[in-house]
């Protein structure tokens, strides 16, 4: 009888045992995890193969939580939702953002977070709900997507340049080549010529220093020329004229003396006379001269031409 009592009584406290135990169990899987761990949810628009629920997430290369959540939301299928669950404390700010990373050669994915700056405010979800971290493009997804639009790219310019070197096209290059090299020859020509017309620019202008050399040079002898004859013949004029005056007042004596041969003694003045005629004379000649040949001032003075008969 009593036997059958504790039997009973052990039975009933490992039931209550094992119910309070699961109990327990539930209650720290229902609050001990949410109150530890910080939720985040992320929207790719690319695929996420390779992402399994309990992939890493990091922070900068730091292992800071796991995925719990990967689905395709019934009213955008273009997105994957994913959920991931951080260490308490986390420092999630405004300016990260994630980014699928391939892990090693196993094919294997895993959410990177990256961004941020100094003095950030932190990351916070509107009206308690979870907060949204943006995401982006990764390097994988990137060169799918772009390669394609190179290799299209690519394949243009190959066409492009085929068509560049189409017969029609090569022959007009050829022509191009061959008006080059003529153009070329002229442009070597002209500056043969334009070394020509420049050496005989540099011979004028020789024969003008030269000529301008001689018009100083004659212009200068004509100053002399004119400096040394005109003062003999003024000199010459004003002493013919003094002896005039002497022929006179001796005349006008001798005429009151009654001596009365003029030709006496107009004879000193007929002399003074010729002398200073001669000298007029010679002027008078060298300004004729320079008259009909002007060009001598500039090339000096040659042989007159020759009259008829000479």
């Amino acid at each position: 009888m009593y036997s059958k009592i504790n039997y009973t009584m052990v039975g009933l406290f490992v039931v209550i045992l094992g119910i309070a135990t699961l109990g327990a169990g539930f209650w720290l899987a229902k609050y001990g995890f949410e109150r530890h761990y910080d939720l985040y949810d992320l929207y790719f628009t690319e695929s996420v193969d390779g992402l399994t629920p309990d992939s890493s997430v990091k922070l900068k290369g730091v292992d800071v939580g796991r995925v719990t959540l990967i689905e395709v939301p019934a009213d955008d299928p273009t997105r994957i939702h994913v959920r991931i669950r951080l260490k308490e404390g986390t420092p999630v700010t405004e300016g990260m953002y994630a980014q699928l990373k391939i892990q090693g050669i196993t094919g294997l994915s895993y959410i990177q977070i990256e961004g941020g700056a100094p003095g950030a405010k932190p990351l916070k979800g509107s009206e308690g709900k979870i907060p949204i971290l943006p995401t982006r493009e990764s390097l994988s997804h990137r060169i799918a997507t772009e390669t394609p639009k190179l290799l299209k790219k690519l394949d243009g310019a190959i066409e492009s340049f085929q068509a560049l070197l189409s017969p029609k096209n090569r022959q007009l290059v050829t022509r191009i080549l061959e008006h080059g090299e003529r153009l070329t020859q002229k442009a070597v020509s002209l500056e043969d010529r334009i070394m020509a017309l420049a050496s005989e620019l540099n011979g004028s202008l020789q024969h003008f220093n030269q000529s301008a050399d001689a018009i100083r040079r004659e212009t200068t002898r004509l100053g002399e020329m004119i400096g040394s004859q005109l003062p003999p013949v003024l000199e010459a004029t004003r002493q013919a004229g003094e002896e005039i005056s002497k022929v006179a007042r001796g005349i006008d004596q001798r005429l009151q003396n009654g001596e009365y041969d003029l030709r006496r003694m107009l004879r000193p003045l007929q002399v003074n006379l010729n002398d200073l005629s001669y000298r007029y004379q010679e002027l008078a000649e060298e300004l004729r001269q320079l008259t009909e040949h002007p060009a001598s001032i500039l090339f000096g003075s040659g042989s007159l031409p020759k009259g008829p008969g000479e």
